[in-house]
């Protein structure tokens, strides 16, 4: 992965992590009728921030992200990754930016 695309998925990090935080404000008040509404701006939002970063769906920014997280566990692809990574390898995989 190039430099601009792991600047780009750090980016969508950041929007993912603002998102997980208004989504648990929304949440931290009791439900109420209106909170699926209130929920689809935070959404839209997100996916606008992810569309900025050049990612067409959810689903390709998260295959992205954890691209990333195997090339800094020190593997070069994802099937490098599926053909040698150790058991602590995958454990550490599982732990890290979600």
């Amino acid at each position: 992965m190039n430099q601009i695309m792991q600047l780009k998925v750090l980016e969508g990090r950041k929007a993912v992590d603002v998102y997980r935080e208004d989504h648990c404000q929304l949440h931290s008040k009791p439900w109420h009728k209106g909170i699926t509404e209130e929920h689809t701006p935070l959404l839209n939002k997100l996916l606008s921030e992810l569309e900025k970063q050049g990612f067409n769906s959810l689903q390709e920014f998260w295959d992205t992200s954890e691209e990333l997280n195997i090339q800094e566990l020190g593997f070069e692809f994802r099937e490098d990754f599926q053909a040698k990574a150790s058991k602590s390898e995958r454990e550490a995989l599982q732990r890290m930016w979600q």
